[in-house]
């Protein structure tokens, strides 16, 4: 028979606390924002669409009309020493949309990366992700898929287990770029089927033109709800300097053409 004991163990190995549990439980009950096709792209001047719980600050997630994008408004993220907020330094978004498993979602949005971004060497910077969703009293894993900024590169990983965890049996390093560029908008596009028993797949673009591929396990077999995306700046390790990317034209469709961030779309904004 489950005792309380059972329950208060799983929640404290799961490295969140109830409180924090129930919060996300309960916005993903409430969550009118399950729609499929969706655009965010903050020309609404607020967050409309967004959970807004891992920023920390006033000036963590900031809409600003100087460096955009498309239309006339995007996102700054910011962080800085001692920024704690959900077991890490970050400013990030999150998009409320866990994904249905077996069914092809593709996601487009804008990323600028300023000259200043400068993060002390060795310390890796996620500026999007993919997360798996846990259940109430379960842990969490690695991103099945995450963009990180380290030493001047852009890496795009990913991982795999049966049962989620931050030391996955499998961990995949899908493609580099050795030195990405500074002061200039990076347009990225994503077709994802994530695969409740077999292969998940991803097709991958950067500015229009291929980037790679992939076909195989991803993400945890034991989780029930696919993964959600979001974005910002997320730094594993201590840092000196704030850390400043920007964001924008975010949206979920069927298609390529639909979700091309160097387009403004006419999708209905979530409510």
């Amino acid at each position: 028979m489950k005792t309380l004991d059972d329950d208060d163990g799983r929640i404290a190995r799961s490295g969140r606390t109830l409180a924090q549990h129930l919060e996300i439980v309960s916005s993903l009950e409430t969550d009118p924002r399950g729609d499929g096709t969706v655009t965010l792209d903050f020309e609404s001047g607020d967050f409309s669409g967004w959970s807004v719980r891992r920023l920390a600050r006033p000036y963590s997630a900031v809409i600003q009309n100087e460096v955009v994008r498309v239309g006339t408004k995007a996102c700054r993220f910011e962080i800085r020493k001692g920024d704690e907020v959900s077991q890490g330094l970050r400013a990030e978004l999150r998009d409320w949309f866990n994904a249905p498993f077996d069914t092809d979602i593709w996601y487009g949005f804008s990323t600028f990366i300023p000259a200043g971004f400068k993060p002390p060497r060795g310390v890796g910077v996620v500026l999007a992700q993919w997360h798996d969703q846990a259940e109430i009293g379960d842990p969490s894993g690695k991103p099945p898929l995450a963009i990180r900024y380290l030493d001047g590169r852009l890496r795009f990983t990913g991982a795999f287990a049966e049962v989620a965890s931050h030391d996955p049996e499998m961990r995949y390093e899908f493609h580099t770029i050795d030195a990405i560029p500074h002061d200039q908008w990076l347009d990225f596009a994503f077709r994802i089927r994530w695969g409740r028993e077999g292969e998940s797949e991803i097709e991958a673009f950067l500015d229009g033109r291929d980037l790679f591929r992939f076909s195989g396990p991803l993400g945890y077999r034991n989780q029930q709800r696919g993964p959600y995306f979001k974005f910002g700046v997320y730094a594993s390790g201590e840092i000196v300097d704030p850390l400043i990317a920007y964001h924008d034209n975010y949206s979920r469709a069927g298609s390529l053409e639909a979700v091309d961030p160097s387009v403004q779309h006419t999708f209905p904004a979530a409510r």
